[in-house]
C-alpha cells in the first residue's frame, strides 16, 4: 500500500508540475493534494505534498535519494538533471530546488498558485 500511495504521489507531483493548469490534474490527483479543496494548487501544498514524496522514496531515512530509492521514478537522465553536484545522490536540498522550479514553471501567471 504504501508503494502504490507514492506511485500516486509522484504521479501528482510530476503531473502538477507540468501542467499549465490544474484543470490539466486528474480531479483524484487533484484532491490528493488541495489541502483546503478550494480548486488551486498553492505554493504550500504543493511543498507538502513534494516534502511526504522525498520521505517515501528516501527508504533508508539517510536524508538523500540514491539512485536505487529513485530508479522506480526517475529515469537516469532525470536523476544526473536533479543531481546537480554529481554526488550521485539527490539531497534534499537539490530536491526542494527542483521541486521549486517546476512549481515556478507550472505557475504561469506568477499568482503563487496553480490555476
Amino acid at each position: 500500500m504504501k508503494r502504490d500511495t507514492l506511485l500516486i504521489a509522484l504521479v501528482i507531483l510530476a503531473s502538477a508540475a507540468n501542467a499549465d493548469t490544474v484543470a490539466e490534474l486528474n480531479e483524484s490527483e487533484l484532491k490528493a493534494i488541495d489541502a483546503n479543496n478550494d480548486g488551486f494548487l498553492s505554493k504550500d501544498e504543493f511543498n507538502a505534498f513534494s516534502d511526504y514524496a522525498f520521505q517515501e522514496m528516501d527508504e533508508d531515512k539517510n536524508g538523500s535519494l540514491g539512485l536505487e530509492e529513485a530508479k522506480p521514478f526517475l529515469d537516469i537522465k532525470q536523476f544526473q538533471s536533479v543531481d546537480r553536484n554529481d554526488d550521485s545522490l539527490i539531497s534534499r536540498a537539490e530536491y526542494k530546488a527542483q521541486m521549486s522550479a517546476d512549481f515556478e514553471a507550472a505557475d504561469k501567471d506568477g499568482n503563487g498558485q496553480l490555476d
